[in-house]
């Protein structure tokens, strides 16, 4: 497994339509922390037209320590989705270890 980072393999300040059709076209599962992303139409739009993956950590007080705790702890599990849903796909991972799909078709 291999992992991505902002800043290395795709620019800072790259707009996310350009570097979600990358993620898309190279079949990489997208981890982010904005908790918000349900409500905002044009990112879920870019979702849908790269069909990424995404799962996007909703625990908003939560340190970069947490967040790779959790993500840690449920790699199997986020591995197994990654590889049998259908994409595109959206899953919120609560601090706690929840996953819930998110609706975005």
């Amino acid at each position: 497994m291999l992992v991505r980072r902002p800043g290395v393999d795709v620019p800072f300040g790259t707009p996310d339509a350009t570097w979600l059709a990358t993620a898309g076209d190279q079949g990489w599962i997208v981890l982010m922390r904005d908790q918000r992303i349900r409500h905002r139409a044009l990112e879920i739009q870019s979702l849908r037209d790269a069909r990424v993956g995404a799962l996007v950590v909703t625990a908003g007080q939560a340190t970069a320590r947490d967040t790779a705790d959790v993500v840690i702890a449920k790699l199997r599990k986020i591995l197994h989705i990654s590889r049998s849903e259908r994409r595109p796909f959206l899953y919120t991972l609560g601090i706690t270890g929840s996953l819930s799909r998110l609706k975005i078709r």
